[in-house]
């Protein structure tokens, strides 16, 4: 096992998981890093091939989400789930917004982002968000890029049906860019 590599190529897939199961990027952050001490800990218990990203992401999913689940637990009351940082909190400076619609638009996005499904949000937020590459997001799903390019086409669909609904419509050039 090296670990080096194995950071190298799944920590920003793995970070992008992590906060679309709602820890903010901090959190998501050390606890992929604890994903990564827990695995090295426990690499005689892994039954698959080291050289197979099929094998090693879902692993290290499945390491994720159960520590997760236990920082979790181990917190006071049941866990509120914010899949998106809200605006509110954020002074407008720190936004790249220029007007007031635009900023009516990223509370829109917020929203639908919060109410997409699970998987979807999962794959926009480590693809969109991390830049992880679509054989990352893959193997680290237990997924084919193919299907994971599938699973991203459905997720923007419905991202921008939900956002049509809100009022948020696509935004096209005034001009048509020159070829």
């Amino acid at each position: 096992m090296d670990l080096d590599a194995l950071m190298h190529r799944f920590r920003g897939p793995l970070v992008g998981l992590i906060a679309s199961w709602g820890n903010g990027p901090r959190d998501a952050i050390e606890l992929a890093q604890d994903t990564f001490a827990e695995a090295y800990l426990s690499r005689e218990r892994f039954r698959g091939n080291w050289e197979r990203d099929g094998d090693v992401g879902p692993w290290l999913v499945g390491i994720a989400s159960n520590l997760n689940h236990a920082q979790r637990r181990r917190r006071q009351g049941p866990a509120k789930l914010t899949r998106l940082e809200s605006l509110d909190a954020l002074p407008p400076e720190s936004l790249s917004v220029t007007s007031l619609g635009e900023r009516d638009d990223l509370h829109a996005l917020r929203d639908a982002m919060a109410s997409l499904r699970g998987p979807w949000h999962a794959v926009l937020t480590m693809r969109y968000v991390d830049g992880a590459s679509l054989a990352d997001i893959g193997a680290l799903l237990g997924l084919g890029t193919r299907a994971v390019e599938g699973r991203l086409r459905r997720a923007r669909q419905e991202l921008q049906r939900l956002l049509e609904q809100r009022g948020v419509g696509p935004r096209l050039p005034a001009k048509e860019p020159r070829s």
